[in-house]
């Protein structure tokens, strides 16, 4: 796995020496050792019990939906995804099953549809700030506090835009870079990505931990300083700015913009590059 950046460690251990005891200083070495192999776990458990299985499973389908295009039940083998696994089960065991190619066309729309209208990141009213949590027991109390600090962290609110030619967001790793956005909003588009591209995408998992070797920086909808696009941009030394809010919806393929990772400024410098 990546290590951590070897500058923030140091002015980190130095700040250390200079303000904390020498029991806080090993309490900081033990939670960064367990840090650094915890996280590339997390990594590991996602492709091995996400990724993986979610893989073969659509390896199935996809074999399924070959025999079923030979009859003419479907168009083409890869729409088996379309379809629920009774629905695959019935059709694989009869014969004469129906034709379900129209209803594969309708599943195919409702998903373009969804797709292009998200709706709004939350529904209701605002809850406010978090409740008190003064009358919990010392312990819960202050593992409440740590779980709410935690997902504040993971998930800051989308930075207001002004409509002008630049983005702010969240400044989640450091540098400034320019190059060409490429807008990645799932896997399926992976393959765009070309080594030097500034991604741009809703947010950031595991899967996509491959893309920020050939990015020369990153910037999403959403995230915060403790997401997953904030840890792996620092593991490997590449700006990020996140929480814009806009950034997939504002920017196009081919745009020039500069990343400022340190002051989480996103610059529209104008040009196209496809």
């Amino acid at each position: 796995m990546p290590k951590s950046s070897p500058g923030a460690l140091k002015e980190a251990r130095a700040q250390l020496a200079r303000r904390c005891s020498e029991k806080d200083r090993a309490r900081f070495e033990a939670a960064l050792a367990y840090a650094q192999r915890a996280y590339g776990q997390r990594e590991d458990n996602i492709s091995w019990l996400d990724n993986q299985p979610s893989g073969l499973l659509r390896y199935c389908a996809v074999e399924f939906g070959r025999r079923l295009a030979e009859r003419g039940v479907l168009a083409h083998a890869g729409d088996a995804v379309f379809l629920e696994e009774p629905e695959l089960r019935d059709a694989l065991e009869h014969c004469g099953a129906a034709d379900l190619r129209h209803l594969v066309a309708r599943r195919r729309s409702e998903r373009a549809w969804v797709i292009a209208h998200p709706g709004p990141a939350s529904y209701g009213k605002d809850p406010g700030p978090p409740p008190d949590m003064g009358p919990l027991p010392p312990a819960l109390r202050k593992a409440n506090a740590a779980i709410i600090n935690l997902m504040e962290l993971m998930m800051t609110p989308s930075t207001p835009q002004d409509g002008g030619s630049e983005l702010r967001g969240v400044p989640a790793s450091p540098g400034r870079y320019s190059g060409p956005a490429r807008i990645i909003r799932d896997e399926t588009e992976f393959a765009k990505l070309r080594p030097g591209d500034v991604l741009v995408a809703p947010a950031t998992s595991p899967p996509w931990s491959v893309l920020f070797l050939r990015s020369g920086a990153v910037v999403t909808d959403g995230g915060g300083v403790l997401s997953h696009t904030a840890v792996i941009a620092r593991e490997y030394g590449i700006p990020a700015v996140l929480a814009t809010g806009e950034a997939t919806r504002r920017l196009s393929d081919g745009d020039q913009v500069t990343v400022d990772g340190s002051t989480g400024v996103v610059s529209m410098t104008g040009g196209i590059a496809i």
